[in-house]
């Protein structure tokens, strides 16, 4: 019995993929070749080479793919380990055996789809420069599938860098007849919601003439909404170089000292032997302002009416040794 494939055949998003692999072996779809293939799902040198293909297809699947090739016997092959079979299939491609066409070949499209992760096969399709039918291609059917509708296109249709932002971005590449015709349609239909504004200008000719930078956007931010880019990962404040999270010891409250019995809580300090003892007033340790020339007293922002300092209050604190006053230079 044939193993159930790790990615569903009914699925939508698997059907695009699919359609976009199947297409990609195609004159018009090429957007990326069977060398490129190779490179990507089986890199090698003349040393060594890292499989990201065989280790996903079960020994039942791949079993006949390196049969065919005729590197292996079927029996062997369905005994041969992901180790054993990455480096059969290395011997051959050094010796010759097997060529970036062959290759591509024995890996079919269904093959491709059913078992690498999706992400990696899109990360493949889409990397380097994508334009043209295979773009528009890759939309339409997305479409077709109803992974997206016309709201979400009009509103992840941008051009111009973003400047330019749905029917805005459709309009930039009309000519101005095409736009008086596309408001008169719209205005005959009384439309005028997202799927009005498609159809009356017609969706095969949105595709035609908006953009390339436009439906890349858009192609990619669909590829974000169905999952074929994952997320960015979350990063935590600790993992930012240059910043650290202080691990301080987290500390019950009444929690006993080291050593002491469970059941005793740490008690308080006492204020005579941890906390100093604030000095009364009128011993606070301040110095008797410096006469200034004149004898004009200083005043500190204080109200005429204020109460002078008393000599009490210039006594100096206990320990503190009074600042001598400045000599009068008119003395």
């Amino acid at each position: 019995m044939e193993p159930k494939p790790r990615n569903d055949r009914q699925s939508a998003v698997t059907k695009f993929c699919l359609a976009m692999e199947e297409l990609r072996r195609t004159e018009a779809g090429r957007v990326k070749d069977a060398k490129q293939l190779v490179a990507q799902f089986f890199p090698h040198d003349a040393t060594k080479a890292t499989d990201n293909l065989f280790v996903h297809i079960p020994r039942e699947v791949r079993a006949p793919i390196v049969a065919g090739w005729g590197i292996r016997g079927a029996k062997a092959a369905l005994r041969d380990d992901d180790e054993r079979i990455r480096n059969v299939v290395h011997d051959a491609i050094l010796a010759g055996d097997i060529d970036d066409a062959a290759f591509e070949e024995g890996v079919t499209a269904a093959t491709l789809v059913d078992w690498v992760p999706l992400d990696e096969w899109w990360s493949f399709w889409r990397s380097g420069k994508v334009a043209g039918v295979p773009v528009q291609k890759a939309l339409a059917t997305a479409r077709e599938l109803g992974l997206f509708d016309d709201l979400w296109f009009l509103d992840n249709l941008e051009g111009r860098g973003g400047r330019l932002k749905g029917t805005d971005t459709i309009c930039d590449t009309l000519s101005k007849d095409q736009i008086i015709a596309w408001v008169k349609n719209v205005h005959t239909s009384g439309n005028g919601t997202a799927a009005g504004l498609v159809a009356a200008l017609g969706w095969d000719a949105i595709l035609t003439k908006t953009s390339q930078e436009a439906l890349q956007f858009a192609l990619d931010a669909f590829a974000r909404k169905v999952g074929l880019v994952p997320p960015p990962p979350v990063v935590r404040v600790s993992e930012v170089p240059g910043i650290a999270i202080p691990d301080f010891p987290m500390e019950e409250k009444g929690a006993a000292e080291e050593g002491a019995p469970a059941s005793s809580a740490r008690a308080l300090p006492s204020a005579s032997d941890s906390w100093p003892e604030l000095a009364t007033p009128g011993d606070m340790g301040y110095v008797a302002p410096s006469p200034m020339p004149g004898g004009v007293k200083p005043n500190y922002g204080m109200d005429r009416d204020a109460e002078e300092i008393t000599s009490e209050h210039r006594l100096p604190a206990a320990g503190v040794v009074p600042k001598p006053a400045t000599p009068d230079p008119h003395k």
